[in-house]
């Protein structure tokens, strides 16, 4: 590529910052996400459904690192672009299956895609702002994509919620054209690294991944991963039971089995509440500091989850709403605290790391929920409650450990916020 002016380099950056928004809005239309458990448990029992979402897990750890590595090696753009296209043919896969071996190959590409995604994202958006030296925004900018990507799961729950009372097929087809317009928006993104240094910049797969490793001798880093992979399981928790939950409640609105169209309108409830939480991540952390930010969305996860596992009534529901808050709530504060501290070239590949140990530690404690559910069982309270208690207790003992491990941290964190110009350089 020739060398680039000031003024092309400004436009490049300004055009992939304000893309970056609306590609987080697309590639997070999620429809399937109020019907999906109801979906699979068409075709495959209620042991076979847990398991399936253990396998998806799974693959996601699977593919991560490597992802990551393909990131930093050959491009944010081409990793965004193979993850819509993955998306196109998971969404496809799925529209076609009828049987556990057909759902697990939609799972697993499913699983690639959230892969190549996960980590070049936010490096993407970090590089596109490094172009004209505007780290500091980072944060800022990165609630945008948090907001948008959250409204727009919002939009598709609540549309998938209705399509699923007709047909559950429906609403992977809303996510099949969600998935379209993110491969168009991947198309027109532009590589942040403009001088084509990062293919020689970067090492081998192993030493990358050694250099990754190497990071976590910074103690902030290392809690504040721990922190992240807890928070992770925490928060997929009620994400993957709550279908069944309404289910059991047996809600008859409008039209015959409204289970779907509740957990539709319950999960967009969630997202819109998530928005919230990244639109305030900023000045919440300014207020609490990252830490307190920490240990307030640890608390609203354990509260969510406990509710949950102790009561089955309606007046849950209004429990369940606050789901998302936490996660978008930490989510750009805690990235801005991370992404200043990892050296830029393996930056994809550190936070793919971190995805795939929450993601593995997930995945391996479904496969454990899924061997204390008896096999030939159908959804009952007894079953799922007592499912929900060994999670809430899997969730209380690693928020105390992570709280006894955070009186060894730096007690101050840099505080990455908008207009901070200080910080924010790798």
């Amino acid at each position: 590529m020739s060398k680039l002016n000031s003024t092309e380099v400004e436009n490049i950056s300004q055009r992939n910052i304000h893309a970056y928004a609306w590609f987080q809005f697309a590639s997070s239309l999620l429809g399937w996400l109020p019907v999906f458990f109801l979906y699979f448990n068409q075709f495959v029992s209620l042991s076979e459904v847990v398991e399936l979402g253990a396998l998806y897990y799974l693959c996601v750890c699977i593919f991560e690192v490597p992802s990551g590595y393909f990131s930093d090696k050959f491009g944010r753009r081409q990793t965004l672009l193979l993850g819509g296209i993955s998306f196109v043919f998971a969404y496809l896969t799925f529209l076609l299956a009828s049987s556990f071996f057909a759902l697990a190959c939609g799972q697993a590409l499913l699983a690639l895609a959230i892969a190549l995604m996960s980590g070049s994202d936010t490096a993407f958006l970090y590089d596109s702002l490094g172009m004209v030296e505007r780290q500091h925004e980072y944060a800022e900018h990165e609630a945008r994509g948090q907001k948008f990507g959250l409204i727009a799961l919002a939009i598709g729950s609540l549309l998938g919620g209705i399509l699923g009372m007709f047909d559950l097929r429906l609403p992977y087809l809303l996510s099949l054209a969600g998935a379209i317009w993110t491969v168009w928006l991947a198309w027109k993104f532009i590589e942040p690294d403009l001088d084509q240094k990062r293919s020689s910049q970067t090492v081998s797969f192993l030493k990358t991944l050694k250099q990754c490793v190497l990071q976590l001798k910074n103690s902030t880093l290392a809690w504040l991963f721990g922190v992240m992979v807890l928070m992770y399981c925490l928060e997929h928790i009620a994400y993957e039971f709550y279908q069944p939950y309404i289910q059991l409640l047996k809600i008859d609105w409008l039209y015959g089995n409204s289970t779907p169209l509740v957990s539709g309108l319950i999960i967009s409830a969630s997202m819109f509440g998530g928005s919230l939480g990244a639109i305030y991540s900023i000045r919440l952390a300014t207020r609490f500091g990252v830490r307190g930010l920490l240990y307030i969305a640890f608390a609203i996860q354990l509260l969510i989850i406990s509710g949950l596992s102790l009561h089955l009534s309606a007046a849950m529901l209004g429990v369940i709403v606050f789901r998302n808050f936490p996660m978008a709530m930490i989510h750009a504060p805690v990235n801005a605290e991370i992404a200043p501290r990892v050296d830029g070239h393996i930056r994809a590949t550190y936070l793919s790391m971190q995805s795939l140990t929450a993601r593995l530690v997930f995945s391996s404690f479904l496969f454990y929920l899924s061997k204390t559910i008896d096999t030939t069982a159908d959804i009952s309270w007894p079953a799922l409650s007592s499912v929900l208690r060994i999670a809430l207790a899997f969730g209380v003992t690693g928020v105390f450990f992570a709280i006894f491990l955070s009186l060894f941290v730096a007690k101050n964190f840099q505080a990455n916020v908008r207009n901070d110009d200080s910080k924010g350089t790798s």
